[in-house]
């Protein structure tokens, strides 16, 4: 399916949580690194990825799904002049996969770099969001850390001990508390050993080997329990990232409330219909704005109101509650706030160019680019599967 032109710059440059680049990062990998580019297959090594958000037609403050889509350029010397892309979600996409990249699983080797890529391919396919903590948390619970370039998480050794520390802490001071209240007479050493080895399973999210006990005292399914416990670790990283952002962001509603700066400063020589698609444009995106963060302000609420009743009060129903749909909420509260920080971002560079009263042709450029990261749909059917 042909991607539309018209937007196609803006998507790319929406920003990393929502445009993954895997041709611009691969070509500055040397030809003889031992760690190499991203995929097998070197067609794949040439592609973007893109996370579509799309929401409830009846309630907008809730996502109804995260698509994914890979986008293959007619020319890398100027990605932007358009090209064909496939959706995950396709009935028909492993087939297309393979005529894209003239993928031959017939012979042993190519099989085992077809199962390969297909791994990755999951594992993108998997997030809600392409953050680079998200990607290097999620690749690491899988095992595919050691396969995959750290250009490609774009994180460097000192943000991702700045952004685990807090993250880690929260999740400490919450084991202890769950174990001391089933083991109130354990020598302080012994706990502490105990909440290090609890901290270190839930961390990793791969299994609960050690940990049942926890994990019964949760009240979560055992086969849930890796997939809840990464959700729960995303939704404390978003947390940490929401109150980084929040200062801007709150700069950034002020501006789009404001009719006195926001409306385009020469609205009185504009024609009745363009008057309209101004005032259109505001009302809808204002909505969306609002929606997508109380959507956020609901999840974190939820979140941090059950932690501090487990922590303070020794109550753990409403946070056992909270962590049994904790996969459902981190894709929620990722994406709204994905679209939220990039909204900004893109807000923030018109503002620095332009100024804060802009002209009509620049307020349209700035509310199309917005309108794309908040509203593209596209219909979804099946899910990717490896296929022989």
């Amino acid at each position: 399916m042909p991607m539309d032109r018209g937007s196609l710059s803006k998507v790319i440059n929406a920003g990393r949580s929502t445009a993954f680049n895997v041709y611009d990062i691969g070509r500055r990998i040397p030809a003889h690194d031992p760690v190499g580019k991203l995929f097998r297959n070197k067609t794949l090594n040439e592609t973007m990825f893109f996370k579509i958000m799309e929401r409830n037609e009846t309630q907008y403050h809730t996502v109804s799904t995260v698509q994914t889509l890979m986008y293959f350029p007619y020319n890398l010397g100027n990605v932007y002049e358009g090209g064909d892309s496939i959706l995950f979600d396709d009935p028909g996409f492993n087939r297309m996969l393979r005529v894209k990249t003239g993928a031959d699983s017939k012979s042993e080797e190519s099989q085992v770099d077809y199962v390969m890529d297909l791994e990755i391919l999951e594992m993108i396919y998997s997030l809600p969001t392409l953050d680079p903590f998200l990607l290097k948390s999620k690749s690491e619970q899988l095992d595919l850390d050691d396969r995959i370039h750290p250009f490609y998480f774009n994180i460097s050794e000192e943000d991702w001990g700045r952004i685990r520390s807090p993250i880690r802490t929260k999740i400490r001071t919450l084991v202890r508390r769950a174990y001391m209240a089933e083991e109130a007479s354990v020598s302080v050493e012994k706990m502490e050993q105990h909440v290090s080895r609890f901290l270190s399973k839930i961390w990793e999210a791969k299994d609960i080997e050690g940990i049942e006990d926890f994990v019964r005292s949760m009240d979560i399914p055992a086969d849930r329990a890796p997939e809840l416990f990464f959700a729960w670790k995303a939704i404390c990283y978003y947390q940490v990232q929401f109150e980084d952002f929040l200062p801007q962001m709150k700069s950034f509603f002020s501006w789009l409330g404001d009719d006195k700066v926001a409306i385009p400063v020469d609205w009185v020589r504009l024609m009745p219909d363009d008057r309209d698609r101004v005032e259109y444009s505001l009302l809808g995106l204002r909505d969306k704005v609002r929606d997508t963060y109380r959507s956020i302000k609901l999840v974190l609420g939820n979140y941090e109101q059950s932690y501090r009743a487990f922590i303070n009060d020794n109550q753990p129903r409403a946070f056992k509650d909270f962590l049994s749909t904790a996969d459902e909420d981190y894709t929620n509260l990722a994406t709204c706030l994905s679209a939220n920080v990039h909204a900004l971002n893109i807000w923030s560079k018109t503002i620095d160019t332009y100024g804060t009263r802009l002209r009509y042709e620049q307020f349209n450029e700035l509310f199309d680019t917005l309108s794309i990261l908040f509203d593209m749909r596209r219909s979804a059917v099946s899910s990717l599967r490896v296929s022989a």
